[in-house]
């Protein structure tokens, strides 16, 4: 009788847990964000007291620590006011007026039907059990842009009109289309941008050894590993995702090996994986047919649905299925399909690898 293959695998003395390195995990502190934190409060503040308060455009490149902040901080409002309710919706699962209302009414503890009811009713029930109990809404945006992509940015001009208390946080990677705006809407959300910058070698250093403690056992994992990864993101764009999936590969390298400690070669081993991921999707795009191109053009801002690539290239539904399956097959994207959360049937997301 043969053994399990599961026997065969080396046991890891390495990592202490894995999900600490991960981009979700939101940690005690957030190196290289203290500034941009400290300002996001201030601009708050005001709000917890009952005063008016500036709504904020957190803005900056990806890995930039953008919405792990604005989720440390609003995790502490919360807790130092009790009045406030915070509503945190992403624009590209929650892209229209109707949708967005209806998961802010559902995170403030209205239960309103996903189909049935217009974006005015609503926003209607919304804003009457908003003042019913007297909340202070602070309504966070992530992926904001998207918004705009789908046209359904009126919603920031109900929201700069609202006769109840709520307060936009916007998050965005492209904030150049909230100059699209109406200069009234500005003026009414009075909108105080945040820039989030591209980290520092020093800055990605102190977020990778931040959660060596959570994620490796001790000793497990020494400075000259964690230098390697900070070095190599920083050099790649300072993308604080890159430094962390190096190192957590890195721990997988050292895992395969049942070693107790990761060492510069497991880093090495990691950014040349990493580097060949890349350059495999660049050989890729480079072969990729004109329609293809125009595909993965239109997917760099971000991942899109099947029915809004067919809008905004203008081509037939079966064209555009069959680039699509050339594009996956070729794994320069991938395509989930969803529950259609705005009508019947289902969708299909399709991101850029």
């Amino acid at each position: 009788m043969s053994s399990n293959v599961f026997d065969e695998m080396p046991a890891s003395g390495v990592f202490r847990d894995e999900s600490a390195l991960s981009p979700e995990f939101l940690p005690d502190v957030l190196p290289g964000r203290e500034k941009q934190i400290e300002q996001l409060a201030m601009a708050l503040r005001p709000f917890a007291s009952g005063r008016k308060a500036s709504s904020v455009l957190i803005f900056g490149p990806p890995g930039t620590g953008k919405t792990s902040s604005a989720k440390y901080v609003l995790q502490q409002f919360k807790e130092y006011a009790q009045r406030v309710h915070v509503a945190y919706v992403n624009c590209w699962q929650h892209y229209t007026q109707q949708s967005v209302l209806a998961e802010a009414a559902r995170l403030v503890g209205l239960v309103v039907p996903r189909r049935g009811l217009a974006t005015d009713e609503v926003r209607t029930d919304l804003l009457q059990f908003i003042q019913k109990n007297d909340i202070r809404l602070v309504l966070v945006l992530d992926e904001a842009d998207r918004l705009f992509h789908k046209k359904e940015e009126a919603l920031l001009y109900d929201v700069s009109r609202s006769p109840v208390p709520i307060v936009v946080v916007a998050i965005t990677n492209t904030p150049d289309v909230f100059e699209k705006l109406d200069s009234r809407v500005r003026s009414s959300l009075s909108l105080q941008p945040l820039d989030f910058p591209r980290y520092s070698p020093l800055e990605l250093k102190s977020i990778l050894r931040d959660r060596l403690p959570k994620a490796f056992k001790m000793g497990a994992c020494p400075e000259e590993a964690v230098a390697l990864c900070a070095a190599y993101s920083a050099k790649t764009g300072g993308d604080a995702r890159v430094a962390l999936d190096v190192l957590w590969k890195s721990g997988k390298a050292a895992e395969r090996r049942g070693a107790l400690k990761v060492t510069p070669d497991d880093v090495r081993a990691a950014m040349a994986e990493h580097d060949a991921l890349n350059a495999s999707v660049k050989k890729r795009m480079a072969g990729a047919l004109e329609g293809e191109q125009s595909i993965l053009a239109a997917l760099e801002a971000g991942p899109k649905y099947s029915g809004d690539l067919q809008k905004e290239l203008d081509v037939a539904e079966r064209t555009l299925r069959r680039y699509l399956e050339q594009l996956a097959d070729k794994r320069l994207v991938t395509i989930e399909e969803e529950q259609n959360v705005d009508g019947p049937g289902k969708r299909r997301l399709v991101r850029k690898v």
